[in-house]
């Protein structure tokens, strides 16, 4: 038999696709991460046939690379070897909400968007990444270090899983955390994290396949306020975000520059469906950029079921008090206020930034807020060389675990289809990132030239990670070619 009546008898012949048209949609994504055709495609259904097509791909040492939503757009999915691609994106359960412990179980074709909706009819929200897409599967989010714009727990940081289901490449079932015990994932125990399933997250599938994850929620405020403070340079925000993050005002801490405030607000742009997006020129984004601020510090406070005025009374009294040590003036734009309050609950109207100029490609890693003018001294010193226009860099910043540390991310745009201006934005993007590793910047989410850059610096730990590799995945079938493997 071949491979493919092989995986038609496990998740049914309309569920395995080959045609070049169909497997060409998974060859690429609009990453520099070069395109390779995967032989087949095949959607699973199940956990069991998960694990049937698992075993079959260690039998027949054919690659096997995860698949979800393809919204990753950093190569992560790209088949470097060729072989299968199992589509999980039919496995799009919400499988329980737990409203006493705040919590829910998801599997990997759960979208970003039909959780946060089911999540609101239960009074529930789920804390999501800026610039996620609607289609974009949450499980994959959470798993790929994503960072969420607020954290459930400020103890735990960013850190929203709890317990997982993975299927291991010898095609067995793993759980972690309160599943490993045989109970349901919050149970009367509470929630409880193993931190055992961080050997798998941002692993890009190389270490197994997780079919179901318990994820923290939140409950959905009931009332919130928003402010934002106006800077003419980051530097000038340093001080006043620390007292912020030191004071615990707020859930939702984070800062724009005017080009990312802008796309926001660009009514002529919508959040593309594909990846590089159609070119849209827009005198309504030019003009917002000249306009706004230079830079925008946004706080969310909000509050509970539990004496809601209360708190909102109190944190923006130390907002205000804040404001007022530092003399900053707020910031009154009703629209952008209610844009980014919008944005909090469904953050995607950010990837309207694709409209620019078709592609996005990003400089994404966590530092501290002392080190930020350095980076920022970097940034500078290479646009200047590559020409690069200032204003054309979108940045975000966005505090961790009450200001220990900063995630941190500048875009650089360019037209996929002007080769020239992809080949500068390539090396400014590659070279960039080399000086920013080398200077201390750290990157956790090492996809496609970033992996080389950071594994060959850390020879010891990847020593143990390829160790780790060969002894759970000694046919190498997991998604190969990625990472330090």
């Amino acid at each position: 038999m071949s491979i493919k009546n092989d995986l038609a008898s496990i998740v049914g012949p309309d569920s395995v696709l080959d045609d070049e048209q169909s497997l060409s949609r998974y060859a690429s994504d609009q990453s520099f991460v070069s395109p390779r055709m995967p032989d087949l495609v095949a959607f699973a259904h199940s956990v069991e046939q998960v694990q049937a097509i698992v075993k079959y791909a260690n039998t027949t040492r054919v690659p096997l690379v995860p698949f979800s939503s393809g919204l990753n757009l950093q190569g992560g999915t790209v088949p470097r070897e060729g072989g299968i691609v199992l589509n999980l994106s039919r496995m799009n359960k919400i499988l329980a909400v737990d409203e006493d412990n705040w919590s829910c179980v998801i599997e990997p074709g759960v979208t970003a968007s039909s959780l946060q909706d089911e999540l609101e009819r239960h009074g529930l929200r789920a804390m999501l990444p800026l610039g996620i897409h609607p289609n974009r599967s949450a499980l994959t989010s959470f798993l790929e270090r994503d960072p969420a714009l607020a954290a459930a727990s400020f103890e735990y940081g960013n850190e929203l899983i709890m317990d997982t289901e993975i299927v291991l490449p010898s095609g067995d079932l793993f759980r972690t955390g309160l599943w490993s015990s045989g109970v349901r994932p919050g149970s009367p125990m509470g929630p409880v994290r193993a931190m055992l399933n961080r050997l798998w997250t941002g692993a890009q599938g190389t270490l197994g396949i997780m079919t179901k994850m318990n994820i923290k929620v939140e409950y959905l405020p009931r009332t919130r306020n928003l402010f934002m403070i106006p800077f003419d340079s980051f530097p000038e925000a340093m001080e006043p975000l620390r007292m912020l993050q030191r004071k615990e005002i707020g859930l939702e801490c984070f800062m724009l520059n005017a080009f990312n405030a802008a796309a926001l607000l660009c009514s002529d742009w919508a959040v593309p469906q594909d990846f590089p997006a159609p070119i849209t020129p827009s005198q309504e984004f030019e003009s917002l950029r000249a306009s706004l601020p230079p830079w925008l510090l946004a706080v969310c406070i909000s509050a509970g079921p539990r004496m809601p005025e209360g708190k909102i009374a109190y944190e923006a009294e130390a907002l205000e008090s804040v404001c007022s040590a530092a003399h900053l003036p707020l910031y009154e734009d009703g629209r952008l206020r209610d844009c980014l309050l919008a944005e909090l609950l469904r953050p995607w109207g950010i990837l309207k930034k694709f409209c620019y100029r078709g592609a996005v490609h990003n400089l994404s890693f966590k530092t501290t807020l002392r080190r930020f003018p350095d980076f920022q001294k970097t940034v500078m010193e290479f646009i200047n060389t590559y020409n690069y226009p200032l204003q054309d860099v979108g940045v975000y910043v966005l505090p961790l675990e009450r200001g220990r540390a900063y995630h941190c991310e500048a875009d650089f745009h360019c037209n996929p289809r002007d080769g020239r201006e992809t080949e500068r934005v390539k090396t400014l993007w590659r070279e960039l990132s080399e000086r920013m590793i080398d200077e201390g910047a750290f990157f956790d989410r090492p996809y496609g030239a970033w992996a080389d850059m950071v594994y060959r610096r850390a020879g010891a730990y990847t020593k143990k990670l390829q160790e780790i590799k060969r002894e759970i995945d000694p046919c190498n079938i997991m998604n190969p070619g990625h990472l330090c493997f």
